[in-house]
């Protein structure tokens, strides 16, 4: 396995848990709340984002897309895709900000919360001069410090009978699963793509997907069986897996909030210069101008989260039922061919 199988593994796993995962809301809600159902469905994202996510990029390798804009001229024609490009921009930034600012809101209940909005931006700012080598390394360092925290507290944990497939018979687990795996296979292609077409060989990009999937799988399944484990402890808590951290580790809720704060950071970073740089040379517009812009746009929709909170569903339920419109799309395409 190469260095940059290694590369876009970190980049896959990065945007597959998202920049606000080590919260546990998401996989409380998308997961843990179905129990044993649950984690088929972890099961059923990890294989669907690998499968998926790896056929994409290697057409996009194979015909040369530099980026998700010439995704969407090939399989939506040139008059579609300026559009849809434009649209799906708007709300990766506004979805990536209402979640910033959840996170701050969540974390410090007040005035303080737009100074916890704030810090992610600012790491951002600083890594986008830097290039892809600083979000890889940044991002690598993260997920390795975010695997440690959950292993630590899934190794402490009690005791819990994990309940049977015959609970909770239903298929909102199932929804659930294809509500994550639209979310966040938008931000997979958008934030690997770049990496993926300057591969050295198309194997690259196999192992890389693979990888990143099981890197996903690994933590997303430990923090299932901490959220499980201390589940009348944190089942209705807004942060839980900080709930859990605090009580297993010394210093356990400014470790994680710290944690938190510089991943969300880099995932925002990453997102940005991969959204900018193409637009930057298709349209020959200063890459620092689009990073201004960006940001802004960024800061105003998590300053807007922290103090009207109903906007992040609204802006999240958007970007989730476009992913969904999107994916469907990208399969029924790729079986014609």
């Amino acid at each position: 396995m190469d260095r940059g199988s290694w590369r876009i593994a970190v980049l896959f796993a990065a945007a597959a848990l998202g920049g606000t995962y080590l919260g546990g809301s998401d996989s409380l809600r998308f997961f843990a709340y179905f129990g044993s159902w649950g984690t088929l469905g972890i099961f059923f994202v990890s294989g669907g984002l690998a499968w998926l996510g790896c056929r994409i990029l290697t057409l996009s390798y194979q015909l040369g897309f530099r980026s998700v804009h010439d995704l969407l001229r090939y399989w939506f024609g040139e008059k579609t895709a300026p559009g849809l490009s434009v649209l799906l921009h708007l709300l990766l930034l506004a979805w990536t900000g209402t979640s910033l600012g959840e996170a701050a809101f969540l974390l410090h209940n007040g005035s303080a919360a737009l100074i916890f909005a704030l810090v992610p931006v600012l790491v951002a700012a600083f890594l986008l001069g830097k290039g892809w080598p600083a979000f890889i390394r940044g991002l690598a360092v993260f997920i390795s410090l975010g695997l440690f925290m959950i292993a630590s507290a899934y190794i402490e944990q009690r005791h819990i009978d994990i309940p049977s497939l015959t609970y909770q018979f239903n298929l909102q687990w199932l929804l659930h699963s294809v509500y994550y795996f639209s979310l966040h296979l938008i931000l997979i292609l958008v934030i690997c793509l770049p990496l993926a077409s300057r591969a050295s060989r198309v194997h690259s990009i196999t192992y890389g997907a693979a990888l990143g999937s099981l890197l996903f799988f690994l933590v997303t399944l430990l923090a299932q069986g901490v959220l499980l484990g201390y589940w009348h402890d944190i089942h209705s808590a807004s942060l839980p897996l900080q709930s859990v951290l605090a009580s297993v580790l010394p210093g356990g809720k400014w470790l994680h909030a710290l944690t938190m704060l510089g991943h969300s950071g880099i995932v925002l970073g990453a997102l940005v210069y991969a959204l900018a740089s193409p637009v930057s040379v298709r349209y020959d517009i200063s890459q620092t101008a689009l990073f201004v812009v960006m940001m802004i746009t960024v800061a105003i929709f998590a300053f807007l989260e922290v103090v009207w909170q109903s906007v992040g569903f609204a802006i999240a339920s958007a970007t989730t039922y476009f992913g969904l419109f999107l994916a469907a799309w990208l399969v029924w395409k790729l079986n014609k061919t």
